[in-house]
């Protein structure tokens, strides 16, 4: 392998980890693809294989927030708190990250989910009891999100080391 293969690995292999870092993995995975054939000159990489891993990294990314979204909804969050839900878990990931790079930002996701949708719910007034309820929906949903991501990021790795190297 020559220098730019091994980059490119690299870069793949960085984007399974990025997902649980809430760094969008999948345009990692696109934009690797993409400096991968502007190095070789696009050979044997087609436009309609860049817009398919584009649509798809698209995809895969808006339906983790999506996830997040319905479980939160489901549980009694209201629209507020499933923002509040989605911007906790970023925040809490980027915050975690400072604290310890991988298991910080794993673990302050899942805080961040929590405490976003907690806070907001119980300023909007609804009793502990059903702001825990629609925090807990707004885990399922992170974790829901986050596996689906996690597949879809494995797929998308597979089929497009799979074209380069197959």
């Amino acid at each position: 392998m020559d220098f730019i293969q091994i980059v490119f690995v690299a870069m793949l292999l960085f984007s399974i980890v990025s997902i649980f870092l809430s760094i969008p993995g999948n345009f990692i995975v696109f934009l690797n693809t993409l400096f991968y054939g502007i190095a070789t000159d696009f050979y044997n990489l087609s436009f309609s294989f860049f817009l398919i891993v584009f649509i798809v990294a698209v995809s895969v990314e808006f339906l983790e927030y999506l996830i997040i979204a319905f479980g939160a909804r489901k549980y009694g969050a209201s629209k507020l708190g499933v923002v509040a839900a989605i911007a906790g878990g970023i925040g809490g990931s980027i915050s975690g990250f400072f604290f310890s790079p991988v298991l910080g930002a794993i673990i302050g996701g899942f805080v961040g989910v929590m405490l976003g949708t907690m806070a907001i719910e119980l300023i909007r007034g609804k009793a502990v009891r059903d702001a825990m309820y629609a925090t807990y929906g707004a885990l399922l949903g992170r974790v829901g999100g986050l596996s689906i991501k996690a597949i879809g990021t494995v797929t998308l790795v597979v089929i497009v080391a799979n074209k380069i190297f197959f």
